[in-house]
């Protein structure tokens, strides 16, 4: 009780800075997906979510979400599962979504919108050659403890570490970041000291531009001995964030306490297995179920049956924090136990983290059992893994960040949307060539194609004024990759000749009253259908101002919404032709 009170005290006189942190995005209605346990779909695919909520919810409604745009998603089926006390729903994901990142937003009669963030990635294809990461102990938002009488909520200097790995990261442009384990330090410390340790690690997961699937470890789901939180409260606060509430008390569909998964890209199969320490040096909750430490009986045959109904041909790795070898029929630790051995289960390989510092294994071994640096502490450490068809070939140890091992990016000029032409200079220090590399331009919107040199153009999105190009290059081992970007002609009005056939002006007036109309014009080169909606900044259609067929050449439509629509960001969106564009409006009264 006297350190409590010393703690209490110590976080008290802290600055009024070290209070900015509040609750971040507890599960609600989305069980599935989340940032930490993403889906993949492709356009035409069938995208299943998880849902909470009562038996005669109705209604059921989707969209994916990211800035300005919403893409509505097709209902597909599916229902309220009585064995498993939830919804089990499809949608299917149209055509024409570009390849990125989306939050998912579901609805329904009887719940709140519901929005989980960076947790579905659209693809247009499953690559056969492709690579991902791995990543550990990132223990956010920093490394000291709360146990030693002096805790600083304000510290995040685990969240630096951890973002000088995203900028590599993010171009490096893996299929997918395999985190495991250790995400946070203290697990126990989200209401304890306001430290929201979960909610800082959920929003930085959703700065990596690609999908990362999170399995728990010691520091997660375990609690030290001398902090004020009973057992049990850092399980319970993953729960809340990262899924799953039921595993308290398992459904008689889905008879499991522990939240292994699995997923599968291609001819890759993941399979994530949850690991902790329960012997009362961390955690001491319901060891009749979770015994001293993981993997649990139940466990292993989980993942046993999950290896076997993996079709042949495909490459099977199971990543986890660490074998801490599972419980003795007596109840104590089997400190000597090595209870996943590859080979013996059909696995192509194993990794883990937990040991900070283990020197690098052998890669060449098959299958391999790879441990991986941690995060923390400066290390920024991450692996590469190659995949081709169903081969797995792990890449060495490489640390971001120092004069030796990093990517920089110099840009000619700011890529704000601002430039017509723009140059990135990549300089790779790593002894590695990242040969799926991607930049993402910034560009003034210019009603035409867009050309690059020293890369290829994969995709352009447009944003009203501005457009993203990404382009996919290849970052030389030790050497340079420059990179140009140059829009093909000026910027045209709408009553000018846009090579793409279709453009949307600025509505007038802007800002507006929402009293009296607001006049939008659009040109076309070619009749066709066209559909002119308006969104508020939320993804809710609002209005539509035009649903169906429309002439070449400059129309003009009016809306006049009788002082009914809310104040604030409004976006008109035109989609003609295959091609969307979009404008702001700010509506004020």
């Amino acid at each position: 009780m006297r350190r409590c009170s010393l703690l209490l005290l110590l976080f008290l006189a802290l600055p009024a800075t070290a209070h900015a942190w509040a609750w971040g995005d507890t599960l609600t209605v989305i069980w599935k997906p989340l940032p930490n346990l993403p889906s993949f779909a492709r356009p035409g695919d069938t995208l299943t979510v998880w849902a909470n909520a009562a038996p005669a919810a109705g209604a059921w409604s989707a969209n994916l979400r990211r800035g300005t745009h919403t893409y509505g998603l097709l209902p597909a089926g599916g229902g309220w599962q009585p064995n498993l006390g939830r919804w089990v729903l499809g949608f299917q994901v149209p055509p024409g979504v570009p390849e990125e990142m989306y939050d998912l937003e579901l609805l329904s009669d009887a719940t709140d919108p519901d929005i989980a963030r960076h947790s579905v990635k659209v693809l247009p294809a499953y690559k056969t050659d492709f690579y991902f990461a791995q990543i550990s102990d990132t223990h956010l938002p920093a490394h000291p403890f709360s146990s030693n009488g002096v805790i600083n909520p304000a510290d995040t200097s685990g969240m630096g570490d951890f973002s000088a790995v995203i900028g590599d990261l993010d171009l490096i442009h893996p299929e997918f970041v395999l985190h495991t384990g250790d995400l946070v330090n203290e697990g126990e410390l989200e209401d304890y000291l306001a430290m929201y340790e979960m909610s800082r690690a959920n929003e930085m997961l959703t700065h990596l531009r690609d999908p990362i699937f999170v399995v728990t470890g010691n520091h997660d789901i375990g609690g030290w001995k001398p902090t004020a939180p009973p057992d049990g409260t850092a399980r319970k606060n993953w729960w809340r964030q990262f899924g799953w509430p039921w595993l308290a008390n398992p459904p008689a569909g889905e008879p499991v306490h522990h939240q292994n998964y699995s997923f599968d890209y291609g001819l890759f199969h993941g399979i994530g297995m949850e690991t902790y320490i329960n012997n009362g040096s961390y955690d001491s909750y319901q060891t009749g179920q979770y015994g001293a430490q993981s993997f649990t009986t139940e466990q292993l045959q989980w993942m046993v049956a999950n290896i076997a109904a993996v079709p042949a041909g495909h490459a099977k790795l199971a990543f986890f924090h660490y074998d801490f070898g599972g419980t003795n029929a007596n109840g104590t630790p089997c400190t000597s136990c090595k209870q996943i051995i590859p080979q013996n289960v059909g696995l192509d390989g194993v990794i883990w983290g937990h040991n900070h510092t283990v020197a690098e294994g052998n890669r060449a071994a098959r299958p391999f059992d790879l441990g991986l640096q941690a995060v923390i502490d400066g290390r920024r450490a991450f692996r590469i893994f190659r995949v081709s068809g169903n081969q797995i070939s792990p890449g060495p140890m490489h640390k971001s960040g120092n004069a030796t091992d990093s990517l920089t990016v110099a840009w000619s000029g700011p890529s704000d949307g601002t430039r017509s032409n723009l140059t990135a200079t990549v300089n790779n220090r790593f002894g590695e060539a990242w040969e799926h590399g991607r930049l993402v331009f910034e560009m003034v919107w210019r009603d035409s194609s867009y050309a690059a040199t020293g890369g290829t153009i994969t995709q352009t999105i447009l944003h009203g004024g501005t457009a993203s190009v990404y382009v996919d290059c290849v970052f030389p081992a030790g050497g340079l990759a420059v990179v140009n970007v140059q829009a093909s002609q000026p910027v045209t009005g709408v009553g000018g000749a846009p090579a793409s056939g279709v453009a949307l002006a600025a509505p007038h007036p802007n800002p507006w009253s929402g009293v009296g109309a607001l006049e939008v014009r659009f040109r076309l080169a070619q009749a066709g259908p066209v559909e002119l909606e308006v969104f508020d900044v939320r993804g809710r259609r609002i209005a539509t101002l035009h649903s169906g067929p429309a002439a070449a050449g400059e129309q003009v439509v009016r809306w006049d919404a009788h002082g009914r629509v809310a104040e604030g960001l409004h976006f008109i969106r035109l989609r003609a032709a295959g091609i969307e564009r979009v404008q702001r409006v700010l509506i004020v009264r």
